[in-house]
């Protein structure tokens, strides 16, 4: 009867061979991506999406199993950029070049600012942030006393060596838009609702505007709005590579 030799299942992983490390002739980028895992900090706690990719540095595999490992274990901090450093650190030290990505959606008031963040191979932080708000037309308000209203997207990217405030982030973002989302109204909190919006008339365009003077060191700022009364949408933006 053929028996099955268990020897090499119960030998100890030092003595198993390293297939990631043998030698390659082309270095690449690899890692894990889209990891789901629940991250602890600024008092809650939250699902998050992270990738962490590093270099292969001309061997044949990375070892992903480090990477989560590394990745399950920074998940409680005191803000979220203290974990991708700690990942960052902890990586370099047996696979380098390490780059960070993390996903998630920050609660803000009733609402939620989705935040996507990396932190690259220089150590620097290169922030996206979204948010929605209400737009009213100041066309439509000035030739019929009404602008009609829509859900604008505004987006906006930083770079930065340093920890943002994602609560004074999303306090400015609001503040560019005619008026905010809200999700409980009762009709006179709608009534009030459409009123701010209706006083507050902006285009795509002043969305933008308005964004920038508020982040002056802004890399890219996007504003869509979501037509009500076209099969189109409105957009907008600003780019400090592209400029005129």
């Amino acid at each position: 009867m053929f028996k099955h030799n268990n020897s090499r299942k119960n030998s100890p992983v030092s003595d198993l061979p390293d297939i990631q490390n043998e030698k390659s002739s082309l270095n690449v980028h690899a890692g894990i991506s889209n990891f789901k895992t629940i991250y602890y900090g600024f008092g809650l706690q939250f699902p998050i999406d992270i990738s962490v990719i590093v270099s292969t540095d001309n061997t044949r595999g990375v070892h992903m199993s480090r990477l989560v490992k590394t990745t399950k274990k920074s998940m409680n901090t005191k803000y979220i950029e203290e974990s991708l450093i700690n990942i960052q650190k902890e990586a370099n030290l047996t696979q380098q070049n390490c780059k960070v990505i993390v996903n998630f959606q920050y609660p803000f008031k009733d609402q939620f600012l989705d935040v996507s963040i990396t932190l690259d191979e220089k150590c620097q932080f290169n922030y996206l942030f979204s948010l929605s708000g209400i737009t009213s037309c100041p066309c439509s308000k000035a030739t019929t006393g009404i602008g009609h209203m829509q859900r604008t997207v505004l987006k906006l990217k930083l770079s930065d060596t340093s920890i943002v405030n994602f609560d004074e982030t999303a306090l400015d973002l609001s503040a560019c838009f005619s008026t905010t989302l809200e999700e409980f109204l009762n009709r006179p909190d709608e009534a009030k609702k459409i009123i701010e919006a209706q006083e507050n008339s902006k285009f795509v365009e002043d969305v933008v505007r308005d964004c920038k003077k508020r982040f002056p060191h802004a890399k890219y700022i996007n504003a869509t709005s979501l037509e009500s009364i076209h099969s189109h949408n409105a957009v907008a933006y600003w780019d400090s590579n592209n400029q005129i």
